[in-house]
């Protein structure tokens, strides 16, 4: 509905974040530390009203929408994944299984450490392979050039 908010960042706090644009101050709930004036959204909807959750980037909102899409995983156990992990390091550890550095995150146990590797296992292989897209079409931007990609496949020498 609100793909993205860009704007001046006029408060902040450890929580959320308000983001001025045309008059208008947007409090944005955010799980870490945002720098700049623009931000990935996610409106949810609520009995008790309308919550606009904020990230850095797409990756990061569409792994919240994954990961809050799971029975029993809601904002807050999202959020704290989110605050003490990376969203890449987030794939890793589902890749890999590792119930125990799922279970550092507070508010997080054993079974619902289970429950998240079950359900994500094999279904964030796409952010893995968007980040990486993203990079190496910044660095061809940059002039440098794509002799061949990390896996050695032909899809490198397709694209000079």
């Amino acid at each position: 509905m609100i793909e993205f908010i860009q704007g001046n960042i006029v408060e902040k706090n450890e929580n959320y974040i308000v983001i001025e644009k045309g008059g208008i101050g947007f409090k944005v709930y955010v799980p870490y530390e945002i720098e700049d004036g623009k931000v990935y959204t996610k409106l949810v909807v609520r009995e008790d009203g309308f919550f606009l959750y904020g990230f850095k980037n797409r990756e990061d909102r569409d792994l919240f929408e994954q990961l809050t899409g799971i029975t029993g995983i809601g904002v807050k156990h999202a959020f704290s994944i989110l605050k003490r992990f990376t969203g890449g390091e987030v794939i890793q550890i589902i890749d890999e299984g590792d119930v125990q550095a799922l279970m550092d995150v507070p508010g997080i146990g054993k079974k619902t450490a289970q429950r998240i590797i079950f359900e994500l296992k094999g279904k964030l292989q796409f952010f893995e392979n968007e980040l990486l897209e993203d990079i190496v079409n910044a660095l061809l931007s940059l002039g440098f050039e794509k002799k061949r990609c990390c896996m050695g496949c032909k899809r490198s020498s397709e694209r000079n």
